[in-house]
């Protein structure tokens, strides 16, 4: 898939700042200590970081682990069946938790994870990071939106999430206090598979289209959707870093 920009750089700031609403005093305190070690001043600014360093051809490798091609007949995840021998973003968040939440690894190593899996947790909360093969996830659907060339993939990254979001903080700050205790508790509950199967669903019954000319009406019917996304992940996002940063450690892989 190229350029697979979940969110965009906003949606993904949106997602860091709810997840840090929900932090613990102790993992807050240690993110904030591990961004330091890369130069980042908070979590929803290192969110956008996993896209930033694609110019870099030394993180080339990590290209793969922004998203997992899926058929529309798939119902649950088989590692060796469906992530490819160079990576997916399932793999790649049960990776980099173990990372993040090993001290013996050096400071560097854990805040690039920590940086990783905020981002790969958005990437995954966006349907078309779970699209499917034959079009590389909608990069190859091209369609107009109200009357802008663009592919699928873009218009979910970038577009759609561009018209509901212009102040990212107060976004953030008004989609938190829509979030009900019992939702963040259903929603921590579920691992990163189920996150997988929802992006499906909704990516086949919701994000892929016949029609190529969008506007006013295809956007009113992703909005809900949209939404509930963005801040499902800031809660999901949460519920990984305390949990890898708790003492001990809680395994949360398959949880």
């Amino acid at each position: 898939m190229a350029q697979a920009h979940a969110w965009g750089d906003d949606g993904h700031r949106v997602v860091g700042e709810i997840a840090w609403h929900y932090l613990s005093p102790e993992a807050a305190d240690e993110i904030e200590l591990l961004l330091e070690e890369a130069g980042e001043r908070h979590l929803a600014e290192s969110t956008t970081w996993a896209d930033r360093i694609r110019v870099d051809e030394t993180y080339s490798w990590a290209a793969p682990l922004h998203y997992i091609n899926l058929s529309r007949d798939w119902r649950t995840y088989i590692e060796p069946r469906d992530c490819p021998e160079a990576g997916c973003i399932l793999k790649a968040i049960q990776t980099y938790r173990e990372v993040l939440a090993d001290r013996t690894r050096s400071k560097m190593e854990r805040a690039e994870a920590l940086m990783f899996i905020a981002h790969f947790v958005g990437d995954l909360h966006q349907p078309l990071h779970t699209g499917l093969f034959s079009d590389r996830g909608g990069n190859d659907v091209q369609v107009q939106f109200y009357g802008v060339e663009t592919n699928l993939h873009a218009l979910w990254d970038i577009h759609l999430v561009s018209r509901l979001v212009l102040d990212w903080q107060d976004y953030a700050r008004k989609q938190t206090e829509k979030i009900s205790v019992a939702e963040r508790q259903l929603w921590q509950s579920t691992s990163a598979v189920v996150w997988a199967q929802e992006s499906h669903k909704l990516a086949h019954t919701l994000a892929y289209t016949t029609e190529t000319q969008l506007g006013e009406k295809y956007f009113l019917r992703c909005q809900e959707s949209i939404e509930m996304r963005l801040r499902q992940g800031g809660v999901r996002l949460a519920a990984v870093l305390n949990r890898a940063l708790a003492s001990p450690a809680i395994d949360i892989a398959n949880k």
